[in-house]
């Protein structure tokens, strides 16, 4: 299910590897790097090709894709001078969903490896889906801010769902069954609030249209989140004058209470979408 499927890494990689940079040597002249092709989209019978340069005094180069903790190939190949790799991987295991390729170089096979990059894409299990185009404004955000994620489904589409997060986390922080203009049109503003599932670095945000379990489309694109902005420091505080000089405003009749209403309708009515989709099978 898209909606719990922003995770990418295998755990057992994870554990495996994390951690391991901080007995890597100094940092290096050059940069690890990935490069898919195709690039945003890949099917699960065609190849996949990954390339690329190590850093520095690197000797072997492993890459190896996964998707929703599984591992569905891994290639290793020897460097020569250039420290340029370029290798085919085997799809065939994969679903429909996000998947992420990573190349980790080695200087020895039996120690941490000095350069790690990943590289994320939209792996699909046939062709029955269109691609939309999504966009995400602005591309780069602090956390605290506010983004709009925007795409059009087919016209006509009755429901589409809006997700972002960090593909390497086990959940997206945004999640949200959106209603589709009628000419297919989607768009969710939002605040990117401080939470468990909010990280700094690179991001994905993903629309699908229509049933999540089998979309008629889907879209996504990259954004960047940034460390929340640090608050100014209060200016010193103004001397408070006696009550007599203070203006007093008449009254204007109006009152909290209608709007507190409408936000404990809407906060309530969002639980209630939440579980009828947990009902579903879409969360």
């Amino acid at each position: 299910m898209l909606s719990a499927r922003i995770r990418t890494s295998a755990g057992a990689a994870a554990l495996a590897f994390t951690g391991a940079l901080i007995f890597a040597g100094p940092a290096q002249a050059a940069e690890t790097t990935i490069t898919l092709s195709p690039q945003d989209v890949a099917f699960v019978d065609e190849p996949l090709r990954a390339s690329g340069t190590c850093t520095d005094g690197s000797r072997t180069a492993v890459v190896t894709v996964t998707q929703t903790g599984d591992v569905l190939d891994q290639v290793a190949v020897d460097l020569d001078a250039t420290l340029a790799y370029s290798v085919s991987l085997d799809l065939s295991d994969g679903s429909t969903d996000l998947a992420t390729a990573r190349v980790e170089c080695f200087r020895y096979a039996d120690a941490a490896p000095i350069g790690t990059k990943d590289a994320q894409f939209f792996l699909a299990a046939d062709d029955s889906f269109d691609m939309i185009h999504v966009t995400v404004n602005p591309t780069s955000v602090h956390v605290g801010g506010t983004l709009t994620i925007s795409g059009k489904c087919p016209a006509g589409t009755l429901v589409a769902e809006v997700l972002a997060g960090d593909g390497e986390l086990d959940q997206p922080f945004l999640d949200e069954t959106v209603i589709p203009a009628a000419d297919g049109t989607v768009s969710l503003t939002t605040t990117v609030r401080p939470g468990e599932f909010v990280r700094v670095g690179d991001a994905l945000a993903v629309i699908a249209c229509g049933d999540a379990e089998n979309p008629t489309a889907v879209g996504f694109a990259d954004f960047r989140v940034l460390a929340a902005v640090a608050a100014p420091a209060p200016s010193p505080a103004a001397p408070v004058p006696p009550a007599s000089a203070v203006p007093q405003l008449a009254a204007t009749g109006s009152e909290n209470g209608p709007l507190t209403a409408v936000g404990l309708g809407l906060v309530l009515a969002g639980a209630g979408l939440y579980r009828l989709r947990r009902m579903h099978g879409l969360a």
